[in-house]
């Protein structure tokens, strides 16, 4: 509700911290909390690398998002969860630290019951406040998310309280053994500290290679091998990005598509090898058309290319689309067996829309391509933009 928040992560953590009294209690061993120390570790690098792995596949398309889930919500801080594992373990040592001090004081079994069972109630009604502090700092605009937080806690840790009275009653033997016998807050504080931040510092250091190595297979996955411009996949990703954007801002989208002329006969003459040099001296200088970051230069088939442009009108790239057509003249790649010249050309399409609702980017897709084709029709070796 709008007043009390339990989260999945909520009932995880109660379920958590109540299970692990117990099978301290039952236990009685200092191996208990150190399991329980790599086992926070271990479920924190899961969430870390699980989520961000998640977002990966959601921002690179390799997998179908039908439902346009948003990867921000599988963006997690490791910071954030190094905090809140930190902050349970602490928890945990103090709820031991008070069985400790009151085991001084109480020697009634049911006494000692409700209030150890008070203690875990209040421990977890303290996280409420304690994590949101810690990880976000005060605000008072956040004063409404810890109250709906701390309510939360509270329904949970009295739900979970009364396993606990009936875990006290079913085990009572093995509590009083702990109450004879209890853990040393020493062994508990002293023995895991280093080995735990150098294993934390491991797996952080561990966690940044693994997100540079995602981004290398990203930005690898948008790349054309021959070339090293963005490929199809890249390019059809974009332009529906660019559709939306510029749908909601009711912006003009230009997209440009050429075509090499006569690029079959090029390598019947000269050779595949000779046609992928070309290729890659034609993607360098097609790249070179893009002036703004916006812009996105792609190889999309064997000697097609395509330029989408955002937020511009198709008469504003004609120049800089007729300066490529002049390099291409000036800077000649020989083609003996073009009937157009002497060296390589290439055809051009060019279409802009204002993107709206009842159209598509395969609308303006084909208008380029109309283009294309017509500026073929003209002869080759030209630039269609109407």
């Amino acid at each position: 509700s709008e007043t009390i928040h339990i989260s999945g992560g909520n009932i995880a953590y109660g379920a958590f911290m109540m299970s692990t009294v117990m099978l301290i209690i039952i236990e009685r061993n200092m191996a208990t909390f150190l399991n329980i120390i790599r086992l926070v570790v271990l479920v924190d690098l899961f969430v870390y690398l699980g989520f961000n792995l998640l977002a990966w596949l959601l921002d690179s398309g390799v997998v179908l998002n039908p439902f346009n889930i948003s990867s921000e919500i599988f963006h997690v801080s490791l910071w954030v969860l190094i905090l809140g594992g930190a902050l349970i373990l602490g928890e945990i040592l103090l709820l031991l630290f008070i069985f400790l001090q009151v085991r001084k004081l109480i020697s009634n079994i049911a006494a000692l019951s409700i209030i150890y069972t008070a203690a875990f109630f209040l421990i977890l009604c303290l996280d409420g406040i304690l994590f949101p502090l810690l990880a976000f700092g005060f605000n008072p605009e956040l004063a409404s998310i810890m109250f709906g937080n701390v309510s939360g806690k509270a329904i949970l840790a009295a739900c979970y309280s009364l396993p606990m009275i009936l875990f006290y009653l079913v085990f009572r033997r093995n509590f009083a053994q702990f109450l004879d016998t209890p853990l040393k807050m020493g062994y508990l504080i002293g023995a895991p500290r280093e080995k735990l931040l150098e294993t934390l510092h491991h797996y952080e250091l561990r966690d940044q290679q693994l997100q540079r190595n995602n981004q290398e297979l990203e930005q690898l996955s948008s790349l054309d091998e021959l070339t090293a411009i963005a490929n199809r996949r890249k390019f059809e990703q974009t332009l529906e990005t660019e559709w939306a954007r510029c749908q909601r801002c009711n912006c003009p989208l230009t997209l440009v598509i050429g075509d090499v002329d006569y690029f079959k006969q090029y390598n019947d003459l000269y050779g595949h090898q000779q046609g992928d040099e070309c290729l890659k001296k034609i993607a360098a200088l097609w790249q070179d058309i893009c002036k703004r970051p916006s812009d996105l230069a792609a190889r999309i088939g064997g000697e097609e290319f395509a330029i989408i442009v955002p937020d511009m009108q198709p008469d504003k790239i004609v120049n800089n689309l007729q300066d490529f057509m002049a390099i291409l003249h000036k800077q000649p790649i020989p083609h003996s067996t073009s009937p157009v010249a002497p060296h390589v050309t290439m055809s051009i399409g060019v279409a802009g829309i204002i993107p709206h609702k009842d159209t598509s980017s395969k609308a303006l897709f084909a208008l380029a391509d109309r283009r294309l084709y017509a500026a073929k029709k003209k002869g080759r070796n030209c630039l269609v933009a109407k």
